[in-house]
């Protein structure tokens, strides 16, 4: 997809984890990283998911996943009806996409993530989203946003390095003001003219042994630029601009290309004006359709684990209580960080009560263990936190069918390892290089487990445990207690004793005195009177 060997020209963008961008767009702005993703492009990758039910759609899910736990905030976008009829030389169809993207947009919303339905090309929207300013940039799988106008697109959303999981964490970034400025010089118009000469996604052939290299000298000559000046309707005009191109290319008169190309041959008919019209006039929302989504668009929706739950049930067979230890393993971790930003929005609720911002705080994390700072983010400090992971997914696993005991394994090949709990691959994840081969798992999530957070989200969600937690390092017998206490939180549930002492007044126990008997006149009854309470 995009134009072939455009990379070579315009370079590799710079390699930056995606929670690096996404933390800096919140500490600049207090909101997380929009970005438009064009979702045609990952219903075409999934479709490479294999194993188990529904492999294309599990992909995705934990894709979603994963977005929910780098905190942005995403927009998801399909093709319309009116997008071009025909891309790499065949027919663009409608209707048998159709169950798919519901299946999509129906786990997109379980998800709380919004989608938007484009008149057109999905990634001509999503560029126009970002000019507009609805989202910071465009996450896709090429540069062809970048000849729709974007100014920031994020490519090659993968892994980096080889060590450790193999979960997505950084991505690409094109600036379309570092690329002109760059070595290669290249604007919009100018990739558009590449896209026409050396063959892009309308018209893959272009002209007949014309590569990038000449069509990027033709760039630089400014050719792009003075073809898309031009009028669609201006015949004389496209001729006189074709003719000149022959010219220079075939003579070299003004030394705008390396050497002549005499062999080359510009055809008639080039440039195809109905293609060149995809590229410069693309139909896309009209100004007011994007003013109604920048007013209505909710950006954080609210995640739907009942639905969740059921979804996965149906969609991946994640059935009984296996299925859903399944589903809290994967939900919990990315979940967590999905609330703990979510509390920073809530800063008028109770964080004037020191006592209730505690316990609130302690619904989601028990404590804090560790910090580092690590190349899945780029070196942004995160902290080590203590959490149970059925407190923060919520569902009832009590009254899931436990049916491990109605069926066991008989045979001569061992258990695969497709039939065991599959966890959700986060940062927390081991980073060794060496495999490790996966028996059995035991996790139970009604047990405390741990997830690295970044600092920022843990300073929103819970700064009076991370306040303590610094200060504890700049105090060594402070750093003994928290120890013990995040010692305490791990290996058993619930508040620790004492957790809430520092927040309320303590004073000295003093020596009771009990009554007197009362008289025997004064008893009215030999039935002994209950305790009485005094109201706080």
């Amino acid at each position: 997809m995009g134009i072939k060997g455009i990379y070579g020209e315009i370079g590799a963008g710079e390699r930056i984890a995606l929670s690096k961008l996404a933390i800096e767009k919140f500490e600049q702005t207090g909101r997380p990283l929009r970005i438009a993703i064009d979702i045609s492009i990952w219903q075409f990758q999934i479709q490479a998911g294999q194993g188990g039910s529904n492999p294309a759609i599990r992909t995705l899910y934990y894709r979603l996943l994963r977005l929910l736990s780098v905190s942005v905030q995403p927009l998801f976008v399909f093709d319309g009806p009116h997008k071009p009829p025909f891309k790499r030389n065949k027919k663009t169809g409608h209707h048998g996409a159709m169950l798919p993207n519901l299946l999509t947009k129906h786990l997109l919303k379980l998800f709380g993530f919004q989608s938007h339905v484009a008149p057109g090309e999905a990634e001509a929207e999503c560029a126009l989203l970002q000019r507009e300013g609805l989202v910071d940039a465009v996450l896709s799988e090429d540069v062809d946003t970048l000849m729709f106008g974007c100014g920031v697109t994020l490519r090659n959303w993968s892994s980096e390095g080889t060590r450790g999981n193999r979960s997505p964490t950084h991505v690409s970034v094109y600036d379309a003001v570092k690329t002109k400025q760059g070595k290669s010089g290249l604007d919009r118009e100018g990739m558009i003219l590449i896209a026409l000469m050396s063959g892009g996604d309308y018209i893959t052939e272009g002209i007949p042994g014309c590569g990038i290299k000449v069509a990027s000298e033709a760039t630089r000559a400014g050719f792009g630029k003075s073809l898309c000046r031009l009028s669609r309707s201006d015949a004389a005009g496209l001729e006189a601009w074709r003719k000149n191109l022959a010219h220079e290319i075939q003579s070299n008169e003004s030394k705008f290309f390396r050497i002549k190309h005499k062999t080359l041959k510009i055809p008639e008919e080039f440039p195809n004006r109905e293609v060149l019209s995809y590229y410069t006039h693309p139909v896309v929302s009209s100004a007011s359709k994007i003013q109604s989504l920048k007013e209505n668009i909710v950006w954080d929706g609210e995640v739907d684990v009942p639905g969740l739950r059921l979804y996965v049930a149906e969609a991946f067979e994640w059935t009984s209580k296996v299925g859903a230890i399944k589903f809290i393993r994967g939900l919990a971790p990315a979940l967590l960080v999905h609330n703990l930003r979510l509390r920073g929005n809530r800063r008028d609720s109770g964080y004037g009560d020191l006592i209730l911002t505690a316990m609130n705080e302690m619904e989601l994390v028990r404590a804090i263990c560790g910090k580092r700072t690590h190349m899945t983010s780029d070196g942004i400090p995160e902290l080590r936190v203590i959490y149970c992971p059925m407190d923060i997914v919520g569902i009832d696993l009590d009254g899931e069918p436990d049916d491990s005991g109605d069926y066991g394994r008989d045979g001569l090949a061992p258990v695969l390892d497709d039939d065991q709990i599959e966890a959700y691959q986060s940062d927390a994840a081991p980073t060794s290089s060496s495999p490790q081969k996966r028996g059995p798992s035991i996790w139970d999530p009604t047990q405390p487990d741990k997830a690295w957070i970044l600092k920022t989200i843990a300073k929103v969600g819970i700064p009076l445990k991370v306040e303590d937690y610094e200060e504890s390092l700049r105090n060594p017998r402070k750093l003994i207690k928290a120890k013990a206490v995040a010692k305490r939180a791990e290996k058993k549930g619930g508040m620790p004793r004492g957790a809430m002492d520092k927040f309320v007044t303590v004073f000295k126990p003093h020596k009771h005195t009990p009554p007197t008997a009362p008289s025997k006149s004064l008893t009215t009854s030999s039935q002994t009177l209950p305790p009485v309470y005094l109201a706080p």
